[in-house]
């Protein structure tokens, strides 16, 4: 067969169009392996998130005993859960990584709304509960076993048609405990001297901190008068006074001082920790997750406490929404006010006091104290309630309070 010439085009032609096909060939291989890889990828890091999100749900359980950190092996993934404390609340932090992803999500943490809802916890033993005017209690009420009864101050009576819009139970003569970290951590935080940190500096007319970042300390030895913006992990302390203008712009900060006063008008969401006195002027409003924390390091003196004059105090229209802790250094007297709601104010939470509560305003959730005080008509009426409501059936299924210790979580708020 005799041999015919090919044309040299024809030839590159053809290796154009191997060469072609080859390109094609290797760049569907190389797109196969790539999706292949990125779906590995996106399945660990979906697997890395709902590690995570197992990790905070278990961490919630009342059976879960978490000090500082525990670490959990599953399914190729090692979870480290972490608690910790942000004002009249605990956090959970929850850790999942694998050989390649990492992911972590933080929350601020409280005690589960319980069903039946409480309106009430009072554990004083030797009187009994006594409620006069437009009092008004609905919800599951926790008293003693002097038990509660229609009173009369100064020509007013009781108006109400039942003593409790709801069950009546026994108080045992005690208060639920608080979670011992949480007491620890706060009493730490309030004695004197700088928070130690590695984020250390002075205010700015803007700041603000991740939450999955250290927390970022400001410390000043004297009064602060605050009108920035400060936002996130942020510790806000003063070794004397701190003063909120109501042209500050605080969300989720914890600000720490023996004397802290909020001004008339302020509107925002934090944590206030005190040592001495906290007051809340009219027309305040602190959004949820929110909290007042006193924890009075002060000897109370066995002379009475005039009105107005309360270590903590919430003035008329103001509105709440979270946590109202108070503990006393020692036994506190039995006739003084240690916490005062004005009438008019609102707060949608939790109310805990080791102490005295004198309500003359509405409570949408649940109060917890040893007694109740009523300080009007230039008399003061031991365990009495005058006008105050306690609405605990109003209260969001949603909501998570007081830090108690060995009752279920729930989360407050998800931290970024």
């Amino acid at each position: 067969m005799p041999f015919r010439k090919i044309k040299a085009s024809a030839l590159q032609f053809a290796i154009l169009v191997s060469v072609v096909l080859a390109l094609l060939l290797g760049s569907f291989i190389t797109l196969t392996h790539t999706h292949r890889y990125f779906g590995i990828q996106s399945q660990l890091f979906m697997d890395a998130i709902t590690q995570s999100q197992m990790g905070i749900e278990a961490s919630l359980l009342p059976t879960s005993k978490i000090k500082d950190s525990v670490v959990i092996e599953c399914e190729g993934f090692t979870t480290t859960l972490k608690k910790g404390v942000w004002g009249g609340f605990t956090t959970r932090s929850s850790t999942a990584t694998s050989k390649t992803k990492t992911f972590t999500k933080k929350a601020l943490v409280g005690t589960a709304t319980e069903t039946p809802k409480i309106a009430l916890h009072v554990s004083d033993p030797q009187l009994p509960l006594v409620v006069v005017g437009d009092t008004k209690i609905e919800g599951t009420a926790y008293i003693s076993d002097k038990g509660i009864k229609a009173g009369v101050i100064s020509g007013h009576y009781y108006n109400g048609k039942e003593l409790v819009y709801g069950s009546i139970r026994r108080s045992n003569a005690s208060l639920p405990k608080l979670d011992p970290q949480w007491q620890e951590f706060t009493q730490e935080l309030l004695r004197p001297g700088p928070i130690p940190s590695e984020f250390l500096r002075d205010l700015k007319d803007k700041n603000q901190q991740s939450f999955l970042e250290p927390s970022l300390v400001v410390y000043e030895p004297g009064t602060l008068y605050l009108v920035q913006e400060c936002l996130g992990n942020m510790v806000i302390k003063s070794e004397t006074e701190i003063v909120v203008s109501r042209m500050a712009k605080l969300t989720d900060v914890v600000l720490v001082a023996p004397k802290i006063t909020i001004e008339k008008g302020f509107e925002g969401s934090a944590h206030f920790l005190s040592s001495e006195s906290l007051k809340v002027e009219e027309n305040v409003t602190l959004h949820y997750p929110s909290s007042l924390v006193l924890i009075n390091k002060k000897e109370e003196e066995s002379t009475p406490i005039p009105k107005g004059k309360e270590p903590m105090s919430i003035s008329k229209n103001a509105r709440i929404q979270g946590n109202i802790i108070y503990l006393p250094k020692t036994s506190p007297n039995r006739s003084n006010t240690h916490v005062y709601i004005s009438e008019d104010a609102v707060v949608e939470g939790s109310i805990y006091v080791e102490g005295n509560l004198g309500l003359a305003g509405t409570v949408v959730g649940n109060a917890y104290t040893q007694r109740f005080i009523t300080n009007e008509f230039g008399s003061r009426y031991i365990n009495h309630i005058y006008n105050g409501k306690l609405l605990g059936n109003d209260i969001p299924d949603t909501f998570c309070g007081l830090p108690l210790e060995n009752k279920k979580k729930g989360v407050a708020k998800w931290l970024y």
